[in-house]
């Protein structure tokens, strides 16, 4: 007889991640995470700009494709329910939700859309609205609003900011959710940090995977990389003398960067005088032979570590408290989880005067374990979402977000000095604490953003693509102007890996196609190879 099992999903920016689990005991069986999000695009916004302009259905069938392919690669024997979280716009495709309305926040424009209001309470629907059997329960978990997603009330909820006060919580990625907690008061916001800080748009980057380096480290030879082993666990790295700009080929070879890696270069190059915005002194930084930190990959950084910067001052200055008020910082995420805390506050993406720094690991992830575990908390969830108050600010639209940004723009890309960019943001009304605190506290909560993968995790691609085929020279100019490598011409047909193609802010392929027959909307959605999509996976 089979046991009963469940399924918990976190549909993040930049890749999927779920969990087996046996509902006897509450354990972990195995874990599953994708390496990328399978909806074309490099962040959020991407995501959202595909669904409204290939249609939403479209996006939905691509990422229940790599949902399915993650429902399989778990082998469950007996599902009965699956649990799943995310931000607004991945659950709003994922339970073919209107999203039109987080596309546009004019209430004209959404009227001449016929787009009325969208109910995001929490619910429990039958697993055909997804492509699996009747039987089976999904239960998705509310959003606050229809701006504020599961994902920050998750944010919220598993790190105990909630009970806290001066406190700020921020879910480090693509996409960075992130709230301030004044008194009964909690300020959130959304900043498009853009892929830098996930490893992603760096020459060397890649997801915080096996090979990843994640972390540098001060030694009396100079700086110790970490990088991390298959269990997700950092070990020693190769050793960087940034001064001299040798490195010496030790411990394990990293196979690329992740963005905790990212922020720990930063940090060390500004520390050893190699790194001054937006220049790096002496050429990029090598890690090895093949791996390398550059000038563009530091404004890319740049521009990430600004937008949550910026994201953050934004909140303060909403609250209308001073930079140095914020004494706790919730870290979670991935990258939450790995980077140096004390690190991440020198470069600027925790708030400079925080003496309390919690690194608290997946909440999106782990809220999602207990909605599989227990669906009856979507009641108490719902509850929750009714009494909990929260003053949104739209970055788009905010006026001192611009600003701000604008500021971190000249600072990272332009050169503009420390004592000059302080200048700008007080003028701003910004008050910044003289410095960070000295010795700050720092918890860690778990080892790993996932602290139990059970009896092992597999890493995979998404597996999900597109195909669309028409008479042409065969030039392969579109192939050759991908910049991701996501088209191929196979078996007769161009194929799009949709993981990797960038969507809407690229259209190289069809830009420069000479005989402009090259057709985005004729690509339909295709089965990827290797990857099996089970009507019923379970006994």
């Amino acid at each position: 007889m089979c046991r009963e099992q469940a399924i918990a999903i976190d549909i993040g920016t930049s890749g999927i991640r779920g969990q087996l689990l046996d509902l006897g005991s509450g354990k972990v069986v195995r874990t599953y995470v994708t390496t990328r999000n399978p909806v074309p695009g490099s962040n959020v916004m991407d995501h959202l700009s595909f669904a409204i302009e290939r249609g939403p259905g479209l996006a939905r069938g691509i990422l229940l494709d790599a949902v399915h392919g993650l429902v399989a690669g778990l082998s469950p024997e007996r599902l009965v329910r699956i649990g799943v979280c995310g931000n607004p716009i991945q659950l709003s495709l994922f339970s073919g939700t209107e999203v039109r309305d987080l596309a546009y926040a004019g209430k004209n424009m959404l009227s001449s859309q016929n787009v009325g209001e969208v109910d995001r309470s929490g619910r429990i629907v039958p697993g055909d609205t997804i492509g699996l059997a009747h039987d089976i329960e999904v239960v998705i978990p509310p959003a606050v609003r229809h701006e504020i997603g599961a994902d920050a009330l998750a944010m919220m909820l598993k790190s105990g900011f909630l009970d806290d006060d001066m406190c700020m919580v921020t879910d480090y990625g693509t996409n960075a959710e992130m709230a301030l907690k004044v008194g009964d008061d909690i300020y959130s916001g959304s900043a498009a940090a853009g892929p830098a800080l996930e490893g992603q748009q760096i020459s060397s980057g890649m997801l915080a995977g096996p090979g990843a380096l994640c972390d540098l480290v001060r030694t009396p030879r100079g700086w110790r990389a970490k990088v991390l082993d298959r269990d997700l666990v950092a070990r020693d790295g190769p050793l960087l003398n940034l001064r001299s700009g040798i490195s010496r080929a030790e411990g394990m070879v990293p196979t690329g960067i992740t963005g905790t890696g990212v922020v720990a270069l930063v940090y060390a190059g500004m520390q050893d005088g190699r790194i001054e915005p937006p220049e790096i002194r002496g050429g990029p930084i090598e890690v090895s032979r093949r791996i390398r930190f550059g000038e563009e990959d530091l404004k890319e950084a740049g521009k990430a570590i600004g937008a949550i910067r910026a994201g953050h001052m934004s909140l303060i200055a909403a609250a209308g408290i001073d930079g140095g008020d914020v004494s706790v910082m919730y870290m979670a995420g991935a990258s939450g989880t790995y980077v140096d805390p004390v690190k991440a506050q020198a470069v600027g993406i925790v708030p400079a005067g925080a003496g309390r720094l919690v690194q608290v690991g997946n909440t999106s992830l782990a809220l999602a374990k207990d909605l599989a575990l227990d669906p009856d908390m979507i009641k108490p969830l719902n509850d929750l979402r009714g009494r909990l108050l929260t003053k949104h600010i739209m970055f788009a639209e905010d006026d001192m977000f611009r600003s701000l940004y604008v500021c971190e723009l000249a600072h990272w890309t332009e050169g503009m000095s420390e004592r000059r960019y302080s200048k700008a943001v007080e003028d701003l009304g910004i008050v910044l604490p003289s410095g960070p605190p000295s010795g700050p506290t720092v918890e860690r909560r778990v080892v790993r953003d996932i602290d139990d993968v059970g009896e092992g995790m597999t890493v995979a691609d998404c597996g999900t693509s597109m195909h669309a085929s028409w008479e042409c020279s065969g030039c392969m100019t579109c192939v050759r102007s991908c910049p991701e490598d996501a088209l191929a011409f196979e078996d007769g047909m161009f194929r799009i890996d949709t993981g990797r193609c960038l969507g809407t802010a690229c259209c190289r392929c069809q830009e420069g196609c000479p005989e402009k027959i090259f057709d985005q909307g004729s690509f339909s959605l295709g089965r990827g190879p290797g990857i099996s999509h089970p009507d019923r996976p379970c006994c």
